[in-house]
């Protein structure tokens, strides 16, 4: 799975890359009052889950969809969804889920390249199947990092980004957090607004 969502973003950087250099120059820019969603695929390092010896590898997918609103071109507010499955083996299971929202800083909103930061907070929520039963923890986790929105036409493009996150659950008054790393790419599209024809 490492290996696949490795040589995943690889060719989504080399694709949107060709793509960006071969296309014709386009008006591509962050509108002002637009909205704009993507999909998203990568992969996540977890320290520690589970403690040592758990069996659960630190390596896994991630998986989600993201929304905005650009209140300007600077500034734009945020909703996510990500999914990770972290452990599955003889018929156990382990995966996380996050909700929440947050800001995304356009750094350079009229160009075809443009770099952003990015802060989100929200709910995290850990599902285990052991023998056919489930139960889940819930909790909270806050991100950030930045990326860049690579237009390739006037209203889409590709995404890459790097987050840090801070997953934090509580049970039975015992509270554990983890440190970890996302790295993923993904496809998004631009819809209204108005701006510079």
């Amino acid at each position: 799975m490492k290996t696949f969502v490795k040589n995943a973003l690889v060719g989504l950087c080399l694709t949107a890359t060709i793509l960006f250099v071969s296309s014709a120059p386009v008006q591509a820019q962050v509108l002002a009052h637009s909205g704009d969603v993507a999909g998203y695929a990568g992969y996540l390092y977890t320290s520690n889950l589970g403690g040592s010896g758990s069996g659960i590898s630190n390596n896994h997918g991630i998986y989600g969809v993201n929304g905005g609103y650009n209140v300007s071109p600077y500034i734009a507010i945020i909703g996510e969804y990500g999914y990770s499955p972290l452990f599955s083996q003889s018929g156990d299971a382990l995966h996380a889920q996050l909700y929440g929202g947050g800001a995304r800083f356009n750094l350079n909103p009229k160009s075809k390249v443009v770099g952003y930061g990015v802060f989100t907070v929200g709910g995290d929520k850990f599902t285990e199947s052991v023998g056919g039963a489930s139960a889940s923890i819930s909790g909270y986790y806050f991100g950030f990092g930045g990326g860049a929105s690579c237009y390739i036409g006037k209203n889409w493009g590709v995404r890459p980004e790097f987050r840090y996150l801070r997953p934090e659950i509580s049970q039975s008054g015992v509270s554990q957090s983890y440190n970890s790393f996302a790295m993923a790419g993904g496809v998004f599209v631009q819809f209204g607004g108005h701006g510079k024809k």
